[in-house]
């Protein structure tokens, strides 16, 4: 007696069958359930079958966070919680399981994607602080703190006799 087989995914049954029903499979096709049994290959109707490897739920968050911090970083509001959602994605990167040795690609996109946004915030910032410091607004307000701190000394401490 032969041993059936079951399809994980689907739960039908694997037919493996001589030459003879292959060649009847490859002229038509037959429908069962919603399962369409086609050259030998189960696909569902509608459906186009890419890939057909598990794919990790924290590579793809890696991939979301990575996205969404490069967002955040162009939007000047929010550009330090960009930092965040970065170091999210790179510890979700971590902690992803490596099929065939290797990380996927989901989660090497928010790594990336992640690593891009801390560094480019981080420029942001400083870009922001050097805008800032050397403008000239900002260099009379600081000339003339300092003076009334200068003259508020020279009050206090005076050591004329």
């Amino acid at each position: 007696m032969d041993e059936k087989k079951y399809d994980p995914y689907t739960g039908y049954e694997i037919h493996e069958e001589s030459e003879p029903h292959e060649e009847k499979l490859n002229q038509e096709s037959m429908v069962i359930g919603d399962a369409k049994e086609s050259y030998g290959q189960k696909t569902y109707a509608g459906e186009v079958d890419f890939d057909q490897t598990p794919s990790s739920g924290i590579a793809l968050a890696s991939m979301i966070l990575g996205i969404v911090s490069v967002v955040l970083m162009l939007t000047c509001c929010c550009s330090p919680i960009a930092i965040f959602t970065g170091i999210a994605a790179i510890v979700c990167f971590a902690v992803s399981p490596k099929i065939g040795g290797a990380r996927e690609k989901k989660a090497s996109a928010g790594l990336i994607c992640g690593i891009v946004s801390i560094i480019g915030t981080v420029l942001l910032i400083i870009v922001f602080i050097f805008n800032i410091v050397l403008s000239e607004d900002f260099q009379k307000a600081l000339d003339e703190e300092f003076n009334d701190a200068y003259e508020q000394q020279v009050e206090d401490y005076d050591d004329t006799f």
